[in-house]
């Protein structure tokens, strides 16, 4: 048996939020280490609940929002050099450094630490979890994981520079180099995902909500989504096994609010989630369930749509993502303008409000314009629900990195430059209106808050700017 500490890094960036986001990837690597029996901690650097967080005021002091999400902790800190033309505050959210430290000096000396990364550009917190794990246990051996690890493994390698670094899933990985480290024989740990143990979430401290799997993996390969990197194959675990962990944490810890963080949750519905949503309602669980993950639009039906809302669905992200017919074309047809109209349709012929309805428009596409991401803004406004501008990001081995990077006028090679909030500023697609969009998207926005219908679909789609002037939107 081995000890094994597990580390989920603070955050540098402009901005972060708690939107149901839980180490989920640590959690299974926990999960499969404990039942080869080894000895596993974890240390959450962006604990919410943590008591320094709880008993903290004032400016910086972290508020709780609805259905389980909320702010992370923060303080202001200096830019990195090539943020300088950003005018806006960098930040780093989590627990200080002080008590990360406390937190890994809590218990012996572990056998190894496995820490894992997220967003490319947040790798700055990765960098930090690492030199503060070595400063309390130098000659502990350290292995990353993660998105950051596994789509900027080079760089990882040169900045961080872990003892090992694992790309892709890690649950096999890491068992094998904690049976290395142990001395043991190489482990057997299952090789698809229907096989692995539920997540260990009893190893988070703190937490009011949780996120769930019930697969990994994308049918669809879009240009400017790493899904199919990050998990090659599409695996699902089974309807009855999904339930069952869902109960579970409704049973052990009194969850009332679960999000689902599949990429393709609605792939082969009829076998997959109505079949899930279906044992949902039977068992009468007595949950909210979101989905911050836009969903494929095609896939839903009357029926589908009924089933969630009587499963208690809160929160529905869709996916427009652009109306322009090129990009559709180049993206294989994965939603048309007119699946997604019928989409919401069904959810609101099922009991959905707008306010529960948001739809994704893409903007800071390499080569968009912006009158793409406008047309793009006024349709999603056109089927009366929400709409959530999603920023691009350009994702080192994506089709459109390459597109990007010949577009901008910085270095995106570098993660630091990958970031969404830095890259509209940077010269990639609407840049100068891109306030504007923003303004727009709020103005139709509480069009619908207020209760009023929205405007004119087809004309609005057609003509938008003519249109929106005739409102007295100042645009």
């Amino acid at each position: 048996m081995a000890r094994v500490l597990l580390v989920n890094p603070s955050i540098y960036d402009f901005a972060a939020y708690d939107l149901w986001a839980k180490p989920l990837g640590l959690l299974y690597v926990a999960a499969v280490l404990e039942k080869l029996g080894h000895d596993v901690r974890l240390v959450d650097c962006l604990d919410r609940f943590h008591p320094s967080v709880v008993s903290s005021t004032g400016k910086y002091a972290p508020k709780k929002r609805r259905f389980g999400t909320g702010c992370y902790p923060w303080r202001p800190v200096e830019k990195p050099s090539c943020y300088g033309g950003v005018p806006r505050i960098y930040k780093r959210f989590g627990l200080d450094a002080d008590t990360i430290r406390a937190q890994l000096a809590s218990a012996p000396r572990p056998d190894c630490i496995g820490v894992t990364s997220g967003m490319t550009y947040w790798y700055l917190g990765v960098r930090e979890a690492v030199a503060l794990a070595r400063e309390v246990f130098p000659s502990t051996p350290v292995v990353l994981g993660g998105i950051y690890a596994t789509l900027s493994s080079a760089h990882a390698r040169a900045v961080i520079a872990p003892d090992e670094i694992i790309c892709g899933p890690g649950e096999a990985a890491m068992a094998a180099f904690v049976a290395r480290v142990a001395g043991g024989a190489p482990p057997e740990v299952p090789a698809d995902f229907a096989g692995l143990p539920d997540p260990a979430y009893h190893l988070l401290p703190h937490f009011e909500s949780v996120s769930v799997l019930t697969g990994r993996g994308c049918p669809y390969r879009c240009a400017y989504c790493a899904s199919s990197l990050l998990a090659p194959r599409m695996e699902r675990r089974s309807p009855i096994a999904v339930v069952e962990e869902i109960e579970g944490y409704r049973r052990r810890f009194g969850v009332e609010d679960i999000a689902f963080y599949d990429d393709a949750l609605l792939w082969d519905a009829d076998s997959h989630i109505k079949p899930i949503l279906a044992e949902i309602i039977r068992r009468d669980l007595g949950i909210r369930f979101h989905t911050p993950n836009g969903l494929h639009v095609r896939m839903i039906d009357a029926e589908l749509a009924r089933l969630m809302k009587r499963a208690n669905f809160a929160t529905i992200r869709l996916s427009l993502e652009t109306v322009s017919p090129d990009r559709l074309a180049d993206w294989d047809g994965k939603v048309s303008y007119d699946d997604f109209t019928r989409a919401a349709a069904d959810l609101k012929a099922a009991g959905f409000t707008s306010a529960e309805l948001g739809a994704y428009v893409m903007t800071g596409l390499p080569g968009e314009t912006f009158d793409e991401a406008a047309r793009a803004v006024a349709a999603a406004h056109a089927a009366g629900v929400t709409v959530r501008l999603a920023e691009y990001s350009p994702i080192p081995g994506t089709a459109y990195f390459e597109r990007a990077r010949r577009n901008s006028p910085v270095d995106i090679t570098e993660p630091l430059m990958q970031n969404n909030t830095v890259i509209p500023a940077g010269g990639i697609g609407p840049r100068d209106g891109y306030e504007t969009l923003k303004a727009l998207a709020a103005r139709l926005n509480g069009v619908l808050d207020e209760g009023r219908p929205a405007f004119l679909p087809r004309q609005l789609e057609r003509d938008w700017p003519g249109i929106l002037e005739k409102e007295g939107f100042d645009l």
